[in-house]
């Protein structure tokens, strides 16, 4: 049974990688472009709505500490309501892996693999990634602890080096209100990610006073993406919406120091394990997903499935930029309501009702 959980900790180390990962490349030229500093705001208020799915999930994982979420939908909501449910949820986490290929495969056809095809790129992606999700729980657990000691440092040199490119901070108050709104609304598709640990609900080993292990790595996730929004829009101040990628271009101004050569290919080596580490908890929750849709079959099934999907959605859609972007402004923002609307409406309504003796 140890396989097929992961203690809180790994699980936080999960929760961290998945809130960083994807907010700080895109996502803060985005919300510069749409609201100038203001910006900012729109990072706070959505993260106040991840903190409280947190929450929500803290309160309904000590109610129901050994019940699966799926189990919880079956039992209270009806077989019909499970399969409508997950399939949802699968449709989600396959929308935002396709989000994330598209922005990384991007970022380094721009930057380094200029002449490469998206050949090499399934590759290097689906066969890793594929392994993490067919692994158990554990094994998914101590990956991410392995690399999480790595992840911190790179950020660390990151953010300091960067640090000494900062200029004056740009002037306040030059988006308004229904900017920072509308930045909201248009990217909140980049949060709300947290919904996973619902999907893993029974697989996470959780004790008394455990919840804070989730809320303090949640925290120093949200630390870092606000430290990097700040180093760079202090760096680039009213250019940064011309600047697409955060985190590699705070350190563009100081890409060769005392010989070493380009260090702000250190900022790629934290791209390429984010991209990876994340992929990999995503493709993990399609599969879970997938297995509560078709219970009898084996979970090999789901990832040939995603890997069908995928490569023909990948293949239709035109990697560009511009495309890209208009995808996660257009199409995510309404697989958003999973993630603020159906799942805690799902959780209120299991910590509003009665445990049953089962449940216990």
């Amino acid at each position: 049974m140890k396989d097929k959980t992961m203690n809180a900790w790994q699980a936080g180390i999960c929760l961290f990688i998945i809130i960083f990962a994807n907010k700080i490349l895109l996502l803060p030229s985005l919300l510069y472009d749409i609201a100038s500093i203001e910006g900012a705001w729109a990072y706070f208020i959505s993260f106040a709505f991840e903190l409280g799915l947190i929450t929500l999930f803290v309160f309904v994982k000590r109610k129901y500490n050994y019940v699966s979420f799926a189990e919880l939908v079956r039992k209270k909501l009806g077989v019909i309501t499970l399969k409508i449910f997950y399939l949802l949820l699968a449709l989600f986490f396959l929308c935002k892996l396709v989000l994330i290929y598209n922005v990384t495969y991007i970022f380094f056809k721009d930057l380094i693999y200029k002449d490469s095809g998206t050949l090499l790129f399934i590759i290097s992606f689906l066969p890793i990634i594929n392994y993490l999700a067919l692994s158990s729980m554990r094994v998914i657990g101590r990956t991410m602890q392995l690399f999480f000691p790595i992840i911190l440092l790179i950020f660390i040199f990151c953010t300091t080096t960067s640090l000494i490119s900062v200029g004056e901070a740009p002037l306040l108050f030059q988006g308004s209100a229904l900017n920072v709104f509308l930045a909201t609304i248009k990217h909140i598709s980049a949060f709300g990610d947290s919904i996973f640990l619902f999907v893993f609900m029974d697989k996470i080993e959780y004790k008394k006073a455990d919840g804070k292990k989730f809320y303090l790595m949640s925290g120093l996730a949200i630390l870092f993406v606000l430290l990097t929004m700040f180093a760079f829009y202090f760096s680039y101040t009213y250019t940064s919406f011309m600047h697409p990628y955060a985190i590699f271009e705070t350190m563009g101004n100081i890409k060769d120091y005392g010989g070493l050569g380009r260090i702000d290919s250190v900022a790629v080596i934290l791209v390429i394990i984010l991209t990876y580490l994340q992929m990999g908890i995503y493709l993990k929750a399609f599969v879970v997903s997938f297995k509560e849709i078709f219970p009898k079959l084996s979970p090999v099934y789901g990832v040939v499935t995603f890997d069908f999907l995928f490569v023909i959605i990948i293949s239709l859609i035109v990697r560009t930029l511009e495309k890209t972007v208009f995808y996660a402004e257009s199409v995510l923002p309404y697989f958003s309501l999973i993630s603020f609307v159906l799942v805690p409406l799902s959780a209120i309504t299991f910590l509003i009702l009665k445990r049953k003796r089962s449940d216990e």
